[in-house]
């Protein structure tokens, strides 16, 4: 066999690989739980701007307080809206999609636990603000 021969031969048994890969469930499973989890991520990244806005607000019903109870209510809240833009940047500096499909599925479902639980801290900050700011 030729050069030329050989060149195609390899590139035939190449592509025979990529596309056996390619066919791997796993690498499906993968695909969809990455997509999942960045579903999770768009929903709630346009959220933290209304977030760090509360938090603002929050802060600034804070000063005006006549009264501790007041201070301490507001201030959970103020809590509640810091641990959600903390928890979202980091987990966001910390995500890292795998390399390879040994670890990837299992590494995938703990991402989506986690931005899930991130969002969960996003919507109830959110909402707990909310009451207090439209309460005005």
């Amino acid at each position: 066999m030729h050069l030329c021969g050989m060149k195609k031969l390899g590139l035939i048994f190449g592509l025979a690989i990529a596309l056996t890969a390619c066919s791997d469930p796993r690498q499906k499973l993968v695909d969809a739980l990455d997509q999942e989890v960045m579903a999770v991520h768009d929903e709630v990244m346009p959220k933290m701007g209304k977030v760090l806005e509360y938090k603002k607000e929050i802060n600034q019903k804070i000063e005006a307080c006549q009264t501790q109870a007041c201070k301490d209510s507001l201030q959970k809240i103020s809590y509640l809206l810091t641990r959600a833009d903390e928890d979202m940047m980091q987990w966001m500096r910390a995500f890292e999609r795998p390399v390879g499909l040994d670890s990837a599925e299992a590494y995938y479902q703990s991402q989506k636990d986690a931005v899930i639980k991130v969002k969960a801290e996003v919507e109830e900050g959110i909402i707990a603000a909310e009451k207090v700011i439209e309460a005005k």
